[in-house]
């Protein structure tokens, strides 16, 4: 392994210096060509605008043009050819006049070597350039927009490839260098590794087999010397929890005796080994200790207990029996036999009070009573809506009979149905069991399509969302109309305009909004009751907004609190559980 360690970013450093060194070549091959190209386009140019309109002529007579292409082959770096083509694809001049009236070569672009030399899976593309290849670069010349010929400069890599194969040897002897060296090195630390190992696998053997092994000495302070003084620190640990494990079972018999269950231990004579506080209480007439004490002597040949504790001895065990003890109370006793045989080495008895069972049963009563009075309440208001809506229809057909003398009673007397109705079907929401609709949805785009509604002149909405907010798990509908309340009543408190602030954070399991307005606040007699129904310190207002937001939030698994201060405004907190895939996700990004 630490041989593959080595052997590893040598071949690496070895392709990435072979891969920098092939592409500096080529670059600088591509420059000096470009360089040259630009000097005969330069010389083109003269000889175009000396010459008349006949474009292959004036070329084919411009002296110095010729004696460039000639210089260009002759001094240029790895160029092999240099010629002007006509727009025929027929060379028209050319260095030393060759091919001149010929068709042009076909050559591979210089783009081509350049796109093998930038690649990096080099082994794909290094047999490529490991070869003497010819490669062509061109510029086309233009007149008027208009191509009349391509200069075309033809180069070799011949001496390329003889300096890469040349530094491919020279990396892969010293990369064969390097693994021999390597594979020296293993070896001999190696050795002296096993050794070392030995010693610390001796160590660990004792200490496993249950025995207390002397500090183990390891030479050097590499990782075994740091492992070793990790075992060594080990075994001081064994030893000292050893040492504090008869004061640990002393210190579990100080919890037992703490628990509100009456705990108490007989050995196989019935002879009491531990009582806690609870069964001192409850055992023990004259407040004696127990422990020591026959259960006999302690309870009384009558008592109740002791029929069970026989019957538990020869038979099997039993589990919460309700017995009545002869001080008082109820409870339920469970019977532990200690040891698989017939006759058991001893008894754990616990005897649990049923006060806190009885009060829980009753708790239940009560909410079943809760339960039967909603249903004769909705029962009832369904009764309730019918006649109801059948006088608003008669009080509709009366106002056209009465004329405008009446129509004024009519109308308050449908105004009082019309509330009396909406008190209704409030009250048969409010009773009704919402079947919830969970989905995950964005808290964040809900809250700004609430503040886009009451956004105007009059109200300026600001917005503190936090971007990385997760999703929530809630009934969509039921926390949208929760939270509209909850920002209508905002709007409704600044009737002479201001700010509505809408803010979320992350606390956690579950997402904080806070609605807060600038109104004139709410005094604390009335911030204790404006949950309650019906309760409303607005003019015409029903006193049912805030109670169905309560509801709808706790339906969801949330909260909801309101703090206010008269002359500073109401904040309104709400609390939403976060959706638990995302809550998952938050994590382990956090651990990550």
């Amino acid at each position: 392994m630490a041989l593959i360690l080595m052997l590893v970013p040598t071949v690496a450093l070895s392709v990435i210096t072979l891969d920098s060194r092939i592409s500096g070549m080529v670059d600088d091959m591509s420059r000096q060509t470009d360089f040259m190209i630009s000097q005969i386009f330069e010389q083109v140019r003269l000889a175009l605008a000396q010459g008349g309109g006949d474009v292959p002529a004036a070329m084919r007579d411009n002296q110095p043009l010729r004696k460039l292409l000639d210089s260009t082959v002759a001094f240029g770096p790895a160029v092999v050819a240099a010629s002007i083509v006509g727009i025929d694809g027929t060379v028209i001049v050319a260095a030393n006049g060759d091919g001149e009236g010929k068709p042009a070569l076909n050559l591979p672009s210089v783009t081509e070597l350049n796109e093998q030399a930038s690649r990096w899976l080099l082994f794909t593309s290094l047999p490529g350039i490991l070869t003497a290849k010819v490669y062509e670069a061109q510029r086309r010349v233009e007149i008027n927009g208009r191509p009349v010929a391509t200069i075309s400069v033809g180069v070799t890599t011949a001496l390329i490839a003889d300096r890469a194969r040349h530094l491919l040897v020279v990396i892969v002897a010293t990369a064969g260098l390097v693994v021999a060296a390597a594979m020296f090195v293993v070896l001999l630390v190696s050795s002296q590794i096993l050794e070392q190992l030995a010693i610390l696998s001796h160590g660990f053997e004792q200490l496993a087999a249950g025995n207390s092994p002397q500090e183990v000495k390891v030479s050097g302070v590499n990782e075994l010397g740091t492992l070793a003084e990790k075992f060594n620190e080990l075994s001081r640990q064994v030893r000292a929890d050893r040492s504090r494990l008869d004061s640990d079972q002393t210190h579990l018999f100080d919890v037992v005796r703490s628990i509100q269950d009456a705990v108490v231990l007989l050995d196989a004579n019935r002879v009491v080994l531990f009582a806690n506080k609870e069964a001192q209480e409850r055992l023990a007439a004259r407040n004696e200790a127990l422990e020591g004490l026959s259960m006999t002597s302690v309870l009384g040949p009558d008592h109740p207990l002791l029929a069970l504790v026989e019957s538990t001895t020869t038979g099997t065990e039993a589990h919460d029996v309700p017995l009545t003890l002869p001080a008082g109370g109820t409870f339920l006793v469970s019977f532990f036999r200690l040891g698989r045989e017939r006759i058991p080495a001893g008894l754990l008895i616990v005897i649990r009070d049923l006060t806190p069972v009885k009060e829980l049963e009753t708790a239940l009563d009560s909410s079943n009573r809760l339960a039967r009075l909603g249903t004769l309440i909705s029962g009832l208001a369904h009764q309730l809506r019918s006649p109801l809506n059948g006088m608003n229809m008669r009080l509709e057909l009366l106002r056209h009979e009465a004329g405008d003398a009446g129509a004024r009673h009519i109308d308050k007397l449908r105004k009082e149905i019309t509330r009396l109705n909406e008190a209704v079907e409030a009250l048969l929401r409010f009773m009704r069991p919402e079947q919830l609709n969970l989905s995950d949805f964005s808290i964040n785009e809900m809250l700004k399509e609430l503040g886009a509604r009451v956004a105007s002149d009059r109200i300026s909405v600001e917005y503190e969302l936090d971007p990385s907010l997760p999703p929530v798990r809630a009934d969509r509908g039921l926390i949208y109309e929760a939270l509209s309340n909850l920002i209508t009543n905002a709007d409704q408190a600044m009737a002479d305009g201001g700010v509505l602030k809408l803010s979320s954070l992350a606390q956690g399991s579950s997402v904080e909004l806070v609605i807060a307005d600038k109104g004139p606040g709410i005094s604390e007699e009335q911030l204790d009751r404006i949950f309650d129904l019906y309760y409303t310190t607005k003019a015409g207002g029903s006193g049912l907004g805030l109670p169905f937001a309560m509801r709808a939030i706790e339906l969801n698994g949330g909260k909801i609190a309101i703090d206010s201060q008269l002359g500073q405004g109401t904040a309104c907190r709400v609390t939403i559980p976060i959706a638990s895939d995302a809550l998952v996700k938050s994590a382990v990004s956090s651990a990550a």
